[in-house]
């Protein structure tokens, strides 16, 4: 601190456009910049540079954790349980007055069931609505409209999605050009039925191609692949994100007309680990012609090579080196 001594890289979540704080995405470069010039530090917020897409079979959401009557109702794996739970008047009072705007505080969901739409339903007739329109038909208030659908159709049945957050294409592109963000922050291999962000890459060199094609560019295409490997490496001291005479051979090779409305697509894959629950993925196959790691190519037009995740290695650790940061040459 203060230039005393060597300063700690830190990377803190998260930089986004959220609709519950709509202004805190203008100061995000500007706070951030003035903390290390004035601290001598080295921080980095991470940037998911898609729009924040959540869905959520009933509550089994992380936003439900942060109050006590969410958590409660989480902690009921029995389905008939959790449904006796939040039909329970008593409970219910509690539920909305932890959940009131005002004492849970600002969170990254913005809390809006009128922009909460239901996907799935055994009441064919709800899919298609939000919650708070539902309200609005039933006099109730959104919250208990949200526990009344819930209840009636069997609190996992019900599947709803909103976007929380990088729902402005202008915000979205200041975030993804501002040099104090690095990209990451996808989270969704800790959700697996919530959020399909592994493919964020590929979605934003298709903004990219996009924005060039449409006379309004954000970042060049070099830039993007800069932002996306050698600068994030170079940031956490790896030896990585290049391809140089010497380098270890890990590659992709992305053929720029599969950069598509594909590749922001809905998809689920069943799991066999997981009892066959059905996840949600990312489809890229007519984008990704090849994937390589250590000079072996892994995967090719979608499909493993035989072996791949059980008898065939692939890849090592990556461990930390200190490094002098290159400068993107674009």
């Amino acid at each position: 601190m203060f230039g005393r001594r060597k300063p700690v890289r830190m990377s803190l979540l998260v930089s986004a456009d959220a609709k519950s704080m709509p202004g805190a995405a203008a100061v995000f470069g500007l706070g951030t910049r003035l903390l290390n010039a004035v601290l001598g530090s080295q921080v980095r917020l991470q940037h998911l540079p898609v729009p924040f897409e959540l869905y959520s079979d009933g509550i089994d959401l992380p936003v439900f954790e942060e109050f006590g009557a969410g958590t409660a109702a989480l902690h009921l794996r029995d389905q008939l349980a959790r449904n006796t739970l939040l039909a329970d008047l008593e409970y219910r009072r509690k539920f909305r007055r932890e959940f009131d705007r005002k004492k849970l505080g600002p969170t990254l969901w913005h809390r809006d069931f009128h922009d909460a739409v239901i996907v799935e339903c055994p009441d064919k007739s709800l899919v298609g609505k939000s919650f708070g329109a539902i309200a609005d038909e039933r006099g109730l208030h959104p919250l208990d409209a949200f526990l009344d659908v819930l209840v009636d159709n069997g609190e996992r049945n019900v599947r709803w999605t909103t976007t929380v957050a990088n729902h402005r294409p202008k915000q979205l592109d200041k975030l993804a050009a501002e040099p104090t963000i690095h990209m990451g922050f996808s989270d969704a291999g800790a959700h697996l039925r919530n959020m399909a962000f592994y493919n964020y890459p590929l979605r934003l060199l298709k903004r990219t191609l996009d924005a060039a094609r449409a006379g309004a560019p954000f970042l060049t295409v070099e830039q993007a692949v800069y932002r996306l490997t050698a600068e994030v490496a170079d940031w956490f001291g790896l030896d990585a994100g290049t391809l140089r005479r010497g380098d270890r051979a890990d590659f992709v090779v992305i053929d720029p007309d599969g950069l598509d409305e594909s590749v922001d697509g809905y998809y689920e894959e069943a799991v066999p680990f997981y009892g066959g629950l059905r996840r949600m993925v990312n489809r890229n196959d007519a984008a990704v012609v090849a994937t390589g790691v250590g000079g072996a190519v892994v995967c090719r037009h979608g499909q493993f090579r035989d072996g791949y995740g059980t008898t065939a290695k692939s890849g090592r650790v990556l461990r930390a080196k200190a490094r002098q940061p290159r400068v993107a040459r674009v």
